[in-house]
């Protein structure tokens, strides 16, 4: 019988909440087309919603794509098998140097937005907590591109599942 690892909880985790997060969008949407189109009356806070759920959806997938090695990739440059793994390592390498940049520039608008007090118009969702989060989730790709970096200098091949064990 396979365990579970510690990793392996938390990419479920964030499996359940990007999907959770892709149904509430989708219900949102729904509603809002509906009450717009058959009684003129939409959702005032659709929109709203709809830009703090896509920012939790976008931000707990990064990590769980960037340790799966599962974002889209396009080779412009056909390589030898011998370099692909040099590839791999690079890509990887850029991702986590990306994703801290990310981090870095999400916790300087983070702190600029509770300083000024910034919140949503009409949910009053505080734009900090929306951003700080952002920052972990940002934090936790640059983890994951590590470990897949580690994972292809080692010549392990990437998996759908590589925290099962």
């Amino acid at each position: 019988m396979a365990q579970i690892s510690t990793p392996g909880k938390f990419v479920r985790l964030l499996d359940a909440v990007g999907s959770a997060a892709l149904l509430l969008m989708m219900s949102v949407v729904f509603v809002d087309v509906i009450g717009r189109n058959l009684f003129n009356m939409p959702l005032p806070w659709g929109t709203e919603l709809l830009e703090v759920v896509v920012a939790v959806m976008v931000f707990a997938l990064y990590p769980v794509l960037a340790l799966r090695a599962s974002h889209i990739t396009v080779d412009l440059i056909t390589v030898r098998p011998s370099l692909q793994r040099v590839q791999r390592s690079v890509a990887c390498a850029v991702g986590a140097v990306l994703f801290a940049v990310i981090a870095w520039c999400t916790a300087r608008q983070a702190i600029r937005s509770a300083s000024y007090g910034d919140a949503s118009a009409l949910l009053q969702i505080p734009t900090a907590d929306v951003l700080w989060g952002m920052v972990v989730m940002s934090g936790a790709t640059v983890l994951a591109f590590i470990a897949a970096l580690v994972a292809a200098l080692q010549g392990r091949p990437a998996t759908a599942h590589p925290t099962l064990e």
